[in-house]
Protein backbone atom coordinates (compact mmCIF):
# COMPACT_ATOMS: atom_id res chain seq x y z
CA UNK A 1 0.00 0.00 0.00
CA UNK A 2 1.43 3.43 -0.93
CA UNK A 3 2.30 5.61 2.01
CA UNK A 4 0.72 8.60 2.47
CA UNK A 5 3.02 12.24 2.78
CA UNK A 6 3.85 13.32 5.65
CA UNK A 7 2.01 16.80 5.08
CA UNK A 8 -1.67 15.49 3.92
CA UNK A 9 -3.48 12.79 6.17
CA UNK A 10 -5.74 10.11 4.90
CA UNK A 11 -8.77 12.82 4.56
CA UNK A 12 -6.45 15.05 1.97
CA UNK A 13 -6.20 17.25 4.51
CA UNK A 14 -3.32 19.63 4.28
CA UNK A 15 -1.32 19.68 7.55
CA UNK A 16 2.36 21.15 8.86
CA UNK A 17 4.71 19.94 10.28
CA UNK A 18 3.17 20.14 13.82
CA UNK A 19 -0.30 18.27 12.37
CA UNK A 20 -1.88 21.65 12.68
CA UNK A 21 -4.67 21.90 9.52
CA UNK A 22 -3.33 24.31 6.99
CA UNK A 23 -6.47 25.84 5.48
CA UNK A 24 -5.57 26.97 2.16
CA UNK A 25 -8.84 28.96 1.78
CA UNK A 26 -10.07 30.41 5.16
CA UNK A 27 -11.99 32.81 3.47
CA UNK A 28 -14.44 30.18 2.04
CA UNK A 29 -16.46 28.80 5.32
CA UNK A 30 -17.01 32.59 6.38
CA UNK A 31 -17.60 33.42 3.15
CA UNK A 32 -20.19 30.88 2.60
CA UNK A 33 -21.95 31.58 6.00
CA UNK A 34 -22.42 35.40 5.63
CA UNK A 35 -22.83 35.70 1.58
CA UNK A 36 -26.41 36.86 2.51
CA UNK A 37 -25.59 39.25 5.48
CA UNK A 38 -25.07 43.01 5.31
CA UNK A 39 -22.94 44.87 6.88
CA UNK A 40 -23.66 47.24 10.19
CA UNK A 41 -22.63 50.47 7.93
CA UNK A 42 -25.03 49.62 4.99
CA UNK A 43 -27.75 48.71 7.37
CA UNK A 44 -27.53 52.54 9.18
CA UNK A 45 -27.52 53.91 5.61
CA UNK A 46 -30.88 52.12 4.30
CA UNK A 47 -32.48 52.26 8.05
CA UNK A 48 -35.73 53.85 8.03
CA UNK A 49 -35.77 56.18 11.36
CA UNK A 50 -38.96 57.10 13.41
CA UNK A 51 -39.43 60.38 11.78
CA UNK A 52 -38.93 59.18 8.44
CA UNK A 53 -42.64 57.42 9.10
CA UNK A 54 -44.13 60.85 9.71
CA UNK A 55 -45.17 62.36 6.05
CA UNK A 56 -42.56 65.57 5.02
CA UNK A 57 -45.33 68.09 4.76
CA UNK A 58 -46.13 66.97 8.38
CA UNK A 59 -42.42 67.14 9.71
CA UNK A 60 -41.64 70.27 7.69
CA UNK A 61 -45.35 72.50 8.40
CA UNK A 62 -44.92 71.97 12.12
CA UNK A 63 -41.54 72.67 12.71
CA UNK A 64 -41.87 75.84 10.94
CA UNK A 65 -44.84 76.56 13.52
CA UNK A 66 -42.02 75.85 16.44
CA UNK A 67 -39.28 78.06 14.64
CA UNK A 68 -42.13 81.05 14.74
CA UNK A 69 -43.32 80.44 18.56
CA UNK A 70 -39.80 79.85 19.19
CA UNK A 71 -39.23 83.58 17.09
CA UNK A 72 -42.02 85.53 19.57
CA UNK A 73 -41.23 84.28 22.84
CA UNK A 74 -37.43 84.49 23.10
CA UNK A 75 -37.55 87.99 21.62
CA UNK A 76 -41.12 89.30 21.98
CA UNK A 77 -41.90 87.79 25.34
CA UNK A 78 -38.24 87.81 26.54
CA UNK A 79 -36.57 90.48 25.01
CA UNK A 80 -39.54 92.67 25.60
CA UNK A 81 -39.48 91.62 29.59
CA UNK A 82 -36.14 93.41 30.48
CA UNK A 83 -36.36 96.90 31.68
CA UNK A 84 -35.03 98.87 29.31
CA UNK A 85 -38.21 98.39 26.81
CA UNK A 86 -40.15 98.41 29.87
CA UNK A 87 -39.55 101.56 31.40
CA UNK A 88 -37.25 103.72 29.74
CA UNK A 89 -38.44 106.90 29.66
CA UNK A 90 -36.73 108.03 26.51
CA UNK A 91 -39.12 105.11 24.48
CA UNK A 92 -42.49 105.48 24.28
CA UNK A 93 -44.55 102.27 24.34
CA UNK A 94 -45.10 102.13 20.45
CA UNK A 95 -41.13 103.24 19.61
CA UNK A 96 -40.18 100.19 21.74
CA UNK A 97 -42.96 98.21 20.27
CA UNK A 98 -41.91 98.57 16.51
CA UNK A 99 -38.06 98.05 17.98
CA UNK A 100 -38.69 94.96 19.54
CA UNK A 101 -40.40 93.78 15.91
CA UNK A 102 -37.47 95.11 14.21
CA UNK A 103 -35.08 93.05 16.09
CA UNK A 104 -37.63 89.53 16.09
CA UNK A 105 -38.07 90.09 12.25
CA UNK A 106 -34.21 89.98 11.96
CA UNK A 107 -33.49 87.39 14.10
CA UNK A 108 -36.69 85.59 12.02
CA UNK A 109 -34.44 85.65 8.91
CA UNK A 110 -31.50 84.80 10.66
CA UNK A 111 -32.85 81.56 11.52
CA UNK A 112 -34.79 80.53 8.69
CA UNK A 113 -31.34 80.78 6.96
CA UNK A 114 -29.07 79.47 9.59
CA UNK A 115 -31.19 76.63 10.92
CA UNK A 116 -34.81 76.12 9.72
CA UNK A 117 -34.23 75.87 6.07
CA UNK A 118 -30.89 73.45 6.83
CA UNK A 119 -33.27 71.62 9.05
CA UNK A 120 -35.44 70.95 6.29
CA UNK A 121 -32.90 70.14 4.20
CA UNK A 122 -31.53 67.20 6.34
CA UNK A 123 -35.31 65.31 6.77
CA UNK A 124 -35.95 65.52 3.25
CA UNK A 125 -36.61 62.32 1.55
CA UNK A 126 -36.20 63.10 -1.82
CA UNK A 127 -33.89 66.11 -3.08
CA UNK A 128 -35.33 69.72 -3.16
CA UNK A 129 -38.73 68.22 -1.06
CA UNK A 130 -38.41 71.05 1.03
CA UNK A 131 -38.33 73.69 -2.06
CA UNK A 132 -42.41 74.67 -1.29
CA UNK A 133 -41.91 75.39 2.21
CA UNK A 134 -39.56 77.94 2.28
CA UNK A 135 -39.22 81.48 0.57
CA UNK A 136 -35.69 81.70 -0.91
CA UNK A 137 -32.47 79.93 0.13
CA UNK A 138 -28.45 79.97 -1.40
CA UNK A 139 -25.21 79.52 -0.30
CA UNK A 140 -24.21 82.83 -1.04
CA UNK A 141 -24.34 85.77 1.01
CA UNK A 142 -26.81 87.54 0.00
CA UNK A 143 -29.51 85.01 1.31
CA UNK A 144 -29.17 85.89 4.28
CA UNK A 145 -29.71 89.49 3.66
CA UNK A 146 -32.61 88.52 1.57
CA UNK A 147 -34.21 86.01 4.47
CA UNK A 148 -33.54 88.49 7.01
CA UNK A 149 -35.51 91.77 4.90
CA UNK A 150 -38.18 88.79 4.57
CA UNK A 151 -37.91 87.99 7.78
CA UNK A 152 -38.74 91.52 9.50
CA UNK A 153 -41.97 91.98 6.88
CA UNK A 154 -43.16 88.80 8.33
CA UNK A 155 -42.70 90.16 11.50
CA UNK A 156 -44.47 93.39 11.19
CA UNK A 157 -47.44 92.05 9.59
CA UNK A 158 -48.20 89.12 11.93
CA UNK A 159 -47.75 91.59 14.80
CA UNK A 160 -50.35 93.69 13.45
CA UNK A 161 -52.50 91.07 12.60
CA UNK A 162 -51.93 90.01 16.24
CA UNK A 163 -52.54 93.08 17.38
CA UNK A 164 -55.25 94.06 15.55
CA UNK A 165 -57.49 90.34 17.01
CA UNK A 166 -56.39 91.06 19.95
CA UNK A 167 -57.91 94.37 20.27
CA UNK A 168 -61.51 92.98 18.41
CA UNK A 169 -61.64 90.49 20.54
CA UNK A 170 -61.04 92.38 24.05
CA UNK A 171 -58.29 90.14 25.10
CA UNK A 172 -55.48 90.57 26.91
CA UNK A 173 -53.83 86.78 26.97
CA UNK A 174 -55.21 85.65 23.67
CA UNK A 175 -52.48 86.42 20.25
CA UNK A 176 -50.21 88.16 22.67
CA UNK A 177 -48.17 84.54 23.73
CA UNK A 178 -46.24 82.12 21.46
CA UNK A 179 -49.21 79.64 20.39
CA UNK A 180 -51.37 82.40 19.10
CA UNK A 181 -48.67 84.81 17.44
CA UNK A 182 -46.77 81.71 16.49
CA UNK A 183 -49.77 80.63 13.94
CA UNK A 184 -50.55 84.48 12.74
CA UNK A 185 -46.64 84.80 11.64
CA UNK A 186 -46.85 80.53 10.18
CA UNK A 187 -50.16 81.79 8.32
CA UNK A 188 -48.39 85.06 7.08
CA UNK A 189 -45.26 83.20 5.99
CA UNK A 190 -47.56 80.21 4.46
CA UNK A 191 -49.48 82.87 2.46
CA UNK A 192 -46.46 84.92 0.86
CA UNK A 193 -44.96 81.26 0.02
CA UNK A 194 -47.97 79.90 -1.44
CA UNK A 195 -47.64 82.97 -3.98
CA UNK A 196 -43.75 81.95 -4.61
CA UNK A 197 -44.92 78.37 -5.38
CA UNK A 198 -47.72 79.89 -7.62
CA UNK A 199 -45.38 82.04 -9.32
CA UNK A 200 -42.84 79.23 -10.24
CA UNK A 201 -45.73 76.99 -11.28
CA UNK A 202 -46.97 79.33 -13.85
CA UNK A 203 -43.76 80.31 -15.29
CA UNK A 204 -42.52 76.59 -15.69
CA UNK A 205 -46.19 75.29 -17.10
CA UNK A 206 -45.90 78.51 -19.36
CA UNK A 207 -42.51 77.63 -20.13
CA UNK A 208 -43.13 74.63 -20.36
CA UNK A 209 -40.52 73.27 -18.13
CA UNK A 210 -40.94 69.94 -16.52
CA UNK A 211 -42.31 70.00 -13.00
CA UNK A 212 -41.68 67.92 -10.79
CA UNK A 213 -44.97 66.33 -9.77
CA UNK A 214 -44.45 65.69 -5.74
CA UNK A 215 -42.40 69.43 -5.50
CA UNK A 216 -45.53 71.29 -5.43
CA UNK A 217 -47.56 68.72 -3.41
CA UNK A 218 -48.48 69.80 0.16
Amino acid sequence: MKKTSKLTDENNELKDENGQVIDINPDIKSTRHEENLVDKKTLRKYRIHWYQRIPYPVRALFIKYWFFGLNYFLFEMGLGSLEYFRNNASMTFATSTLVLILISGIALGVFNDFLLYNILDVIEDYPKQKEPYILFKSKKVYSLFINVFYGVIVAFLGRFISASISTAIGSQFAFREPFTCGLVLFIVDGFFIAIKDLIIYLYRHFTHQDIDEDEYTY
